[in-house]
């Protein structure tokens, strides 16, 4: 039997990427034969493994007088499986898609079974021959069926490379160079190998295989924690889809429902100012229910709109130069009902306090939520206002001698839809006030916090950049996006 130096360097290549495939299956199966993505890397090695062990025999099957295309099949089927499998280990490597998968999946099949099919009823190659200056070499024609079959498993590969490089999990993007090491093995054995007797095929695979394996080897095998990773990320993906779904849903809703209750709201008013004619006593207390709580309905839609802009980060704030004082003066006047029928005293230090850069409306919703909240919690007492400088910053603070919050209950007087119940305080009210408030004094590149005595009272406390002296005669106002300054000047 007669060995020439090509069919040595045949041998020699397939013959280690037949046995780094080995190796990389049998390691990925030590580590957990159970788990359906080592699995498919197995199937995926093996067939590999086959192709090209079966490649390398195809070189004797002359001096064994071996009819060559039965071999020719083994290896053209063994490749069409490995070709497939590619994409069915990366779907199980990277779980993500459910219905793309599923697709690529049943083309997969499809492709094999046809493949196959077409493969040994011989009708994808025709006039099979040996080459005349390389001794176990052949060669044969490809019908049109062949040329087709070839394009779809090329296709196929193309699919697999632009699904793994374009998707969102970064297991899945780690896998994209080995459809490509297939691709170019395939344009080797097609184009390179009948000019000149370089396996780059088998090198190329080789390249593959190093590219399926290594992703397993240090996310499966050297980091136990790459699957909780991976998951979390997937967890972080559909969370991410569900708040998006979210934020639109309340904006819709919120948005249908202001409409008609504008509408409520006005014809109450109507009929309280005696447009439709008087209304005795019974009438005017009913209707003015009608209205308070429509106001109140109306306070809270508000409230989820302003929150929903803010999670989004589709709200924008008009920073311009604010002076504290006036803008005190206007909040205490608003609130003044709501202290004077608890019989509550506010006592004013701001007269001195600098100007602050803030957008106005949002500003005077940021005290008037903390007023308002003091004065809920306060029964009796007085309800303190104080503003200086701090810096850059000017320190504002709102003290009330009401029922205090429990240290442990901080977190909750700022998050969201919770209310402090306990130590006497009521709990009416949706818990988005001062939710929507440290968000605010957020987006101004501010800071809120609390510090509170149980059966003493509580004091907030808010920083918010001082106005520059700059600022004084300036009329262009600036845009705070997203917690971040942007001048329009």
């Amino acid at each position: 039997m007669t060995v020439t130096t090509t069919t040595l360097v045949v041998l020699l290549a397939n013959g280690t990427t037949a046995v780094i495939a080995v190796a990389l299956l049998m390691l990925v199966l030590w580590q957990d034969p159970r788990q359906s993505v080592n699995r498919w890397f197995a199937v995926s090695m093996a067939s590999l493994a086959s192709y090209t062990t079966i490649n390398a025999f195809a070189r004797f099957v002359d001096q064994l007088a071996t009819n060559p295309l039965p071999v020719f099949y083994l290896a053209a089927t063994a490749y069409g499986v490995f070709v497939v499998s590619i994409f069915f280990f990366a779907s199980e490597f990277a779980p993500g898609q459910p219905r793309a998968a599923r697709w690529m999946r049943l083309a997969g099949v499809a492709l094999i079974a046809g493949h196959a099919i077409a493969l040994w009823t011989g009708n994808v190659t025709t006039n099979a021959r040996p080459l005349p200056n390389d001794p176990g070499g052949y060669t044969w024609d490809y019908t049109r069926l062949g040329i087709v079959a070839s394009a779809t498993l090329f296709a196929y590969l193309i699919a697999t490379t632009l699904a793994l490089f374009k998707s969102e999990d970064e297991r899945a993007r780690s896998l994209w160079r080995a459809p490509v090491m297939t691709l170019a093995s395939a344009f080797s054995a097609l184009v390179i190998w009948p000019r000149i007797n370089i396996p780059l095929n088998a090198v190329f695979l080789t390249l593959t295989a190093f590219a399926l394996g290594l992703p397993v080897l240090r996310r499966e095998l050297f980091n136990p924690l790459a699957n909780a990773h991976a998951e979390l990320a997937r967890k972080n993906r559909e969370l991410a889809r569900v708040n998006r779904v979210k934020s639109q849903f309340l904006a819709t809703v919120s948005h249908e429902l202001r409409t008609p209750l504008n509408s409520i709201n006005g014809y109450s008013e109507m009929i309280l100012a005696g447009v439709y004619g008087p209304l005795n006593e019974t009438q005017r207390d009913r209707i003015e229910k009608v209205l308070r709580n429509g106001r109140q309905l109306l306070a809270l839609i508000n409230d989820v709109l302003d929150l929903n802009q803010i999670e989004r980060g589709k709200l924008t704030l008009d920073c311009q130069r604010v002076e504290i004082p006036p803008l005190l003066d206007a909040v205490l006047d608003v609130c003044t009902p709501l202290a004077a029928q608890k019989g509550l005293r506010f006592v004013r230090d701001y007269a001195d306090a600098p100007a602050i850069l803030a957008d106005e409306v949002r500003v005077r919703e940021i005290f008037t939520n903390v007023l308002a909240n003091a004065c809920k919690f306060t029964e009796r007492g007085t309800v303190t206002i104080r503003a200086a400088a701090s810096g850059a910053m000017v320190r504002l603070e709102v003290a009330d001698t009401g029922v205090g919050i429990p240290a442990d209950r901080y977190d909750a007087v700022f998050a969201e839809f919770q209310q402090i119940t306990g130590q006497g305080g009521p709990g009416e009210g949706t818990g988005l006030g001062m939710a929507i408030t440290k968000r605010l004094v957020e987006l101004h590149g501010g800071r809120i916090w609390l510090e509170s005595v149980p059966g003493e009272g509580t004091t907030i406390f808010i920083m918010l950049p001082a106005a520059k002296p700059a600022d004084a005669g300036r009329g262009a106002p600036e845009a705070v996006e997203n917690g971040a300054l942007r001048s329009y000047a």
